[in-house]
């Protein structure tokens, strides 16, 4: 069925005259006909009863009361999509580092929520490498990542700067030289966790293996873990500063190749959105206006971060 014969039916049904119906549709009475027949060849059925007025038959009557519901819902989806009205049906699928989702977005998801009560979303923690792959195969609508350059062929939205930091036990003697940071193990997520790249490139400065790192499944469990002296980690400062272990801990300067991140919003490009996540983009980019937002079409290749693989 088109919406178009539809649209017709429901002239006819309101005037009672074919004829009428074509005025108010601006066509000619043989074109009104026409979709009315093929109406009822499609359902196999008399939807109308020919005659001056027109009258609805039982099967029309049927018709009718889907067609409505057919054409709100039309309308209502051009809405959502034309005016960036919310879906609460359609929860929004944002992944995020767990470092970013335990200091960094509680506070903006509140501010988003009171700006739109409506909104509905899903949060995912994982480290930034299986997220990029999760939007790029639409497995997410969106994800907060750690890096140093965009991605390519996403939308790439620089959100916050975050500077890292060598963080330690308190009563340890850490020195930052390869004989002193021989000692001790790291601790960080598993592979693909970009601060766990930034402790391999930290490890190779040094002329140190990589072999040094133990993984962890969970942020709790890795400063916890430091905190007690069994590892170094490198995360954020900020993060770092805010947690219950704070006191128990202390912080090493690295270098600021190293200790300069970048969180961004990646996502599909924006030809793809749905109005919930243009949404939720537009709030962060309207928070971020003073930084440009990077829409990556050309293929380069972004080896540095082992976190992009390179395309030929």
């Amino acid at each position: 069925m088109q919406l178009k014969s539809l649209e017709i039916f429901m002239a006819v049904v309101e005037h009672k005259s074919f004829s009428l119906a074509a005025e108010q549709q601006n066509t000619v009475q043989s074109n009104i006909t026409n979709h009315i027949k093929k109406l009822e060849q499609e359902l196999q059925c008399e939807l109308l009863s020919r005659q001056a007025p027109v009258k609805v038959t039982s099967a029309g009557q049927q018709l009718l009361n889907y067609a409505i519901q057919i054409l709100q819902l039309h309308q209502q989806a051009k809405s959502h999509f034309l005016h960036d009205q919310i879906n609460e049906s359609t929860p929004l699928k944002i992944g995020s580092m767990e470092t970013t989702a335990a200091f960094r977005l509680p506070h903006e998801l509140h501010t988003v929520l009171e700006q739109f009560p409506d909104l509905k979303f899903n949060i995912f923690t994982q480290p930034s490498r299986p997220l990029i792959d999760a939007v790029s195969q639409h497995e997410l609508d969106c994800a907060f990542i750690g890096g140093t350059q965009h991605v390519p062929h996403l939308y790439n939205l620089p959100v916050w700067q975050e500077k890292l930091v060598l963080v330690a036990a308190k009563h340890l003697n850490v020195q930052l030289t390869a004989e002193n940071l021989l000692q001790y193990r790291f601790i960080s997520f598993r592979q693909g966790c970009f601060y766990r790249h930034c402790i391999e490139m930290f490890l190779q400065s040094y002329a140190l293996p990589a072999g040094q790192i133990l993984e962890m499944g969970s942020l709790d469990g890795i400063v916890g873990c430091v905190s007690l002296g069994m590892g170094l980690a490198i995360l954020p400062e900020r993060y770092i500063r805010q947690t219950h272990l704070s006191e128990t801990l202390q912080f090493l300067e690295i270098d600021a190749d190293i200790a300069q991140c970048t969180t961004y919003l990646i996502a599909q490009n924006p030809e793809t959105w749905s109005s919930n996540l243009r949404i939720f983009i537009q709030y962060f980019q309207e928070k971020n206006r003073f930084i440009t937002p990077l829409t990556v079409l050309k293929p380069q290749c972004i080896e540095k971060l082992g976190l992009v693989e390179s395309v030929d």
